[in-house]
């Protein structure tokens, strides 16, 4: 069971905030392949929430079909922070999360993100205004430290525990690291150490039950944080979950699951962004789609210049009608031409015209 104030859920696996990426169309993609715990807005600048520019506000949509969900803030400035934090609870946020883990230029640039780890005593007093101006529970998201020289995660941690934040999420790698390298557990493991009371999550390299089980046995974090492995695989952090509550990894979604779930996509893309950004995203996102499905290099290549949306249900549509129900993977023969063909599917598809 994991318990952050007065929430609790008995779902050990969070859905990380990712710029570009977890939208609310995302996030409900990842509830229809399974997930049931904390999922994350991508990250709002905190004066972008009250002043309610256009990408904020499509940041910050919500969905009663998407709960329990956190709103992450991001920031320097601790009365814009304790307003967004109000703002946040007002939508109807389970949680509230202040990012202090960003290595991003854009973010740092502005003293909010990982710039945070550079003066614990300045982000605990912020961070004590923010717990103070709201009713639902206040989390952190950091890293290690700036550098391997600067390693201040296990103090600010303990640091916020003492003013009332509920839960840290620590990512295993530093600032200067950015994605480089492995993250690091005997670090997470200092984080878990430094706090008394609150859960404290992992985050870092999370993409596969076995890493799950790897990160809580190492660290004795109470549960993990997934973020980039759920872009192409949003049933992850279902295979997680019952991971670590059963031990048994359930099996992976045919093709025609897989296949699913991205015309899902598509169509809450269509449904809250409109056709536009629907296809922008879809476009982008296939190439990741299309690692776990096989063979489907010639599908890929007309999502990624499709012009209209009908172009996106065609491909889809002659995608579905050719493969076997029980596949797992397109092997590479399946859109050879002629049956039992061993050709490459590039050569295969230019024949076929698609």
């Amino acid at each position: 069971m994991l318990r952050i104030g007065p929430f609790s859920t008995d779902c050990r696996v969070l859905l990380a905030p990712i710029a570009g990426y977890t939208d609310l169309a995302f996030r409900l993609v990842c509830r229809a392949a399974g997930h049931r715990g904390l999922a994350y807005t991508e990250l709002l600048h905190s004066r972008g929430v009250l002043e309610q520019n256009r990408d904020s506000l499509e940041i910050a949509r919500v969905s009663e079909e998407d709960r329990p969900f956190g709103v992450q803030l991001y920031g320097n400035d601790a009365d814009w922070f304790c307003r967004a934090a109000h703002r946040a609870e007002g939508l109807g946020a389970t949680l509230i999360d202040i990012n202090m883990g960003c290595p991003v230029d854009k973010v740092t640039k502005t003293n909010g993100g990982s710039m945070l780890l550079c003066d614990p005593d300045r982000t605990t007093r912020m961070a004590e205004r923010i717990v103070r101006s709201v009713r639902v529970p206040i989390t952190a998201k950091l890293r290690l430290g700036w550098s391997e020289c600067r390693i201040t995660a296990p103090r600010l941690a303990r640091q916020l525990e003492s003013v009332g934040v509920q839960l840290i999420t620590i990512h295993g790698r530093t600032t200067a690291q950015r994605f480089k390298g492995a993250a690091n557990l005997d670090g997470i493991a200092e984080v878990v150490a430094a706090v008394e009371r609150i859960p404290v999550i992992g985050n870092g390299d999370v993409d596969s039950p076995q890493a799950a089980r790897r990160m809580i046995a190492h660290t004795r974090c109470a549960g993990v944080m997934v973020a980039r492995a759920a872009i192409k695989r949003p049933w992850v952090l279902r295979e997680i979950q019952e991971s670590l509550a059963t031990g048994r990894t359930p099996p992976e979604p045919t093709v025609l699951e897989r296949i699913r779930l991205i015309r899902l996509h598509f169509d809450l893309m269509r449904r809250y962004r409109g056709d536009r950004m629907a296809m922008i995203v879809m476009r982008g996102r296939i190439a990741a789609y299309g690692t776990t499905l096989g063979h489907v290099k010639p599908f890929k290549e007309r999502v990624r210049l499709m012009a209209e949306p009908g172009d996106f249900d065609a491909a889809m549509d002659d995608l579905e009608r050719a493969v076997d129900p029980q596949w797992h993977v397109v092997p590479l023969w399946a859109f050879a031409g002629r049956e039992g063909a061993q050709e490459p599917l590039e050569t295969a598809g230019n024949e076929a015209g698609v």
